[in-house]
C-alpha cells in the first residue's frame, strides 16, 4: 500500500500526525465532535468534509456502491488503486488469477487435425483391401491409437494458462514440463483467429505477440471467443494501469472505436480489384499434392481421353510440342492470377483499420478471420510497396514494420493492402508525421556494371558445366548444344541491371532517411531518425576499386531479404550521409536525455560535459 498523503493544516497552523493503520472500527465511529479533539480522526479528504460525519468510516466497498457513504476511512480510502484496477479486471474475465483451461472443443480439433495422417496410414488398405502387404499399415493404426489419441489427451490436460497484473504464465508439456512468464508490458500484440471450423463452434486461437520475439511467443488454442476477448481487455487494462493511465478505460468497447475511428474498409469489389494485380503459384502446390497421392500417368490419360472428348487436344499435344509449350505457360500464367486473386480475397476479405487509442486494430479474414493490434510507439519504419502493374494505375500497399517479427508477414504488418497513393499517405501520417522529400539521389552508375558482370558471372557458371556433360545423343538446337543457348538471356541481364539503377534511390530529411528499391517489387522504406539502432557504411574489395560504399541503416525487426541499404553510393557521398545521420541522431538524443533528466548527455566528449565546482583543500 502506498504512503498515505500528507495531513492538511489546521487552523491554528499545526499538522495533524498520520492516521494508526490498525486502528479499530469501534474507534472510528467517534462522534464528529471527537474530531477535533482527536486529530487521527481528522485526517479525511477535503473532498469527504461534506459528506455525514456518521458515515465518515464506512467501509471502502460500501463506498464503491453508495455515493453517500464517500466518508470512508482515509486509511482505506488510499488503497493502491492498482489493486481495484486488478481486482475489476479479474472480475471481468472470471478467476483469472487461477490456471485455466483450454475450450474442451480443443481435443476434437486436434483428434481431426491428425485424421489425414491415419487416412495416409490406412490408404494402402483402402485402395487394396485383400492384399497381404497391408501389415505394415495396420501397426502404425494400431500404434497411432495406442500412442496419438492418448498424447493429445495428456497434452491438453497439462496445459493451463493464468493471468496476473504482472505476467501470462502458460504451463505445458506431458513429461518435459515448460513453464513460460510473459511480461506483461513486453505484450505488444493479441491476435485473436478464427478460422472456418472455429468460428462454427463459437471458439478462436489467440496468439501472444512479444517485443523482440522471432515468432510467436504463447498460444491459447482454443479458448472461447468471448474469453479471447476479455483476455485482450485484461492484458491492456493491466498495461495501462502500468503506464499510469485510467484503468476504466480498459472496459470500453472497441466495436465503438471502430466505428468512430475507422481509417480504412474494403469491400469485396476493393479486395477483388486488388487482387487482381497480385500473382500466386499456390496451385502448384496442389497440383503436386494431387500428383503425390494418384498415379500422374493414369490421371493425365484419363482426362486426356475421358469419353473421346479430349482425343483433339492430346493430337495437337503430341504433333505441335511448341504450341503445346506455349499453350502450358498461358495456362500457368492464367491460374497464377487467379489464384492469386483467390488467396488475396481469402486474405483480406472484410478488410478494416481503425485507431483505438495508441493502437491500430485490424480485422480481415475470410476463412480464417484474424483481429490484430499494432502499438503506434512500436512502429519502427513505414514501407510503401507496389509493383509495375499497381504503379501504373496508382496503387499502393502500406506497411509497417515493428519491433516484434511476424514470419508469416516477413517481419512486416500490412495496415492497407490496396490503395491509392494520396490515400496511402494520409494513412501514413496516423501513424507518425511523414513529409516524403521532392527528390531523390540515384546511386552510382558503376551499379550497372557490377551488376552485370556478377549477374553474367552466375549465368556462366550454371551453364559452362552443363555444356561440358552435355550427352550428344541429347537435344541439339540448329546443331548446338542447348545450354549454349542460355547466353541468350545476357541481354535481359543487362536490361535487368539498368532497370535496378534507375529504381534504387534515397533521401535524407530531418525526420529520417528514405530508401528506394525494387523492380518488380518496389519498396520505399521511410526509417525516421529516432528508431535508428544501427546505421553504418561498408565497402567490398571490389567497392573499393571503384571508390563506392553500401550504406546500412538498420531499426528494431528488420526482414532478413527485406533490407533497407543503399549499394554502390560513391565513398564521399556515403561518408557524408552517414555523418549527417549520426549528427541527427545525436541531437535527437541529446535533446531527449536532457528532456528526460533535466542533465546534459554524460556520452558528451569528456571537453563538453559539465563539471562540479570543486572545494579547495583547507591550509
Amino acid at each position: 500500500m502506498p504512503p498515505s498523503s500528507p495531513a492538511e493544516p489546521n487552523s491554528d497552523g499545526r499538522q495533524d500526525p498520520p492516521p494508526v493503520p490498525d486502528r479499530p472500527a469501534d474507534d472510528a465511529e467517534a462522534d464528529p465532535t471527537d474530531a477535533e479533539a482527536e486529530p487521527t480522526d481528522a485526517e479525511a479528504e477535503p473532498t469527504d468534509a461534506e459528506a455525514e460525519p456518521t458515515d465518515a468510516e464506512a467501509d471502502p466497498t460500501d463506498a464503491e456502491a453508495e455515493p453517500t457513504d464517500a466518508e470512508a476511512d482515509p486509511t482505506d480510502a488510499e488503497a493502491d488503486p492498482t489493486d481495484a484496477a486488478e481486482d475489476a479486471a479479474a472480475t471481468t474475465l472470471g478467476a483469472v488469477r487461477e490456471p485455466q483451461r483450454l475450450h474442451p472443443l480443443t481435443l476434437l480439433l486436434r483428434v481431426g487435425t491428425s485424421l489425414p495422417a491415419l487416412v495416409i496410414i490406412l490408404l494402402p488398405i483402402l485402395r487394396n483391401p485383400g492384399s497381404t502387404e497391408n501389415v505394415t499399415s495396420l501397426v502404425l493404426g494400431a500404434l497411432y491409437g495406442v500412442f496419438a489419441l492418448p498424447a493429445i489427451l495428456l497434452q491438453y490436460w497439462r496445459f493451463s494458462y493464468r493471468i496476473t497484473p504482472k505476467q501470462i504464465v502458460i504451463q505445458s508439456g506431458v513429461f518435459n514440463r515448460k513453464n513460460r512468464s510473459i511480461p506483461i508490458e513486453r505484450v505488444q500484440n493479441i491476435q485473436i483467429e478464427r478460422n472456418l471450423v472455429a468460428r462454427l463452434f463459437g471458439i478462436a486461437k489467440v496468439k501472444l505477440e512479444t517485443a523482440g520475439s522471432t515468432s510467436t511467443e504463447g498460444s491459447l488454442e482454443y479458448v472461447h471467443q468471448d474469453e479471447a476477448r476479455k483476455i485482450r481487455q485484461v492484458v491492456r487494462s493491466f498495461q495501462r494501469d502500468a503506464e499510469g493511465s485510467d484503468a476504466a478505460a480498459a472496459n470500453a468497447d472497441a466495436e465503438d472505436a471502430a466505428d468512430k475511428d475507422t481509417l480504412l474498409d474494403m469491400p469485396l469489389r476493393r479486395v477483388l480489384l486488388s487482387g487482381a494485380f497480385r500473382f500466386s503459384l499456390l496451385y502448384l502446390a496442389v497440383i503436386f499434392t494431387v500428383l503425390e497421392l494418384f498415379n500422374p500417368e493414369a490421371l493425365v490419360e484419363r482426362v486426356l481421353r475421358a469419353r473421346g472428348r479430349m482425343e483433339w487436344v492430346s493430337e495437337i499435344v503430341f504433333s505441335h510440342p511448341a504450341l503445346a509449350i506455349l499453350a502450358t505457360v498461358g495456362a500457368a500464367i492464367v491460374l497464377g492470377w487467379l489464384s492469386g486473386i483467390g488467396v488475396h480475397v481469402a486474405r483480406y476479405y472484410n478488410f478494416r483499420l481503425w485507431l483505438d487509442g495508441d493502437k491500430l486494430r485490424k480485422r480481415h479474414g475470410l476463412f480464417t478471420v484474424t483481429e490484430g493490434t499494432i502499438p503506434l510507439d512500436k512502429v519502427q519504419a513505414l514501407i510503401l510497396r507496389t509493383n509495375p502493374f499497381m504503379r501504373a494505375f496508382g496503387w499502393y500497399e502500406l506497411k509497417v514494420q515493428t519491433i516484434g517479427l511476424d514470419v508469416e508477414e516477413q517481419g512486416h504488418r500490412v495496415i492497407a493492402p490496396f490503395a491509392g497513393a494520396e490515400r496511402i499517405l494520409e494513412l501514413a501520417r496516423q501513424v507518425r508525421s511523414v513529409q516524403l522529400p521532392e527528390s531523390f539521389t540515384r546511386v552510382s552508375r558503376l551499379t550497372i556494371r557490377r551488376r552485370f558482370i556478377r549477374y553474367t558471372a552466375v549465368l556462366a557458371a550454371l551453364l559452362l558445366p552443363a555444356v561440358y556433360f552435355w550427352p550428344a545423343g541429347w537435344l541439339h538446337l540448329g546443331g548446338v548444344v542447348l545450354p549454349w543457348w542460355g547466353f541468350g538471356l545476357v541481354p535481359f541481364i543487362l536490361g535487368w541491371a539498368v532497370l535496378q539503377y534507375r529504381n534504387h534511390m534515397y533521401a535524407s530529411g530531418e525526420d529520417g532517411f528514405y530508401i528506394r528499391r525494387g523492380v518488380l517489387s518496389h519498396y520505399l522504406w521511410i526509417l525516421p531518425v529516432e528508431k535508428f539502432h544501427v546505421f553504418h557504411a561498408t565497402a567490398s574489395i571490389f567497392q573499393r576499386r571503384l571508390g563506392l560504399k553500401t550504406l546500412f541503416v538498420d531499426t528494431a525487426g528488420a526482414a532478413t531479404f527485406e533490407y533497407p541499404e543503399v549499394i554502390d553510393v560513391p565513398a564521399a557521398e556515403a561518408d557524408a550521409q552517414f555523418d549527417t545521420l549520426y549528427r541527427r541522431f545525436r541531437r535527437l538524443y541529446r535533446g531527449r536525455v536532457e528532456a528526460a533528466t533535466g542533465a546534459p548527455d554524460t556520452r558528451l566528449a569528456p571537453d563538453e560535459r559539465p563539471h562540479l565546482p570543486v572545494d579547495e583543500a583547507p591550509e
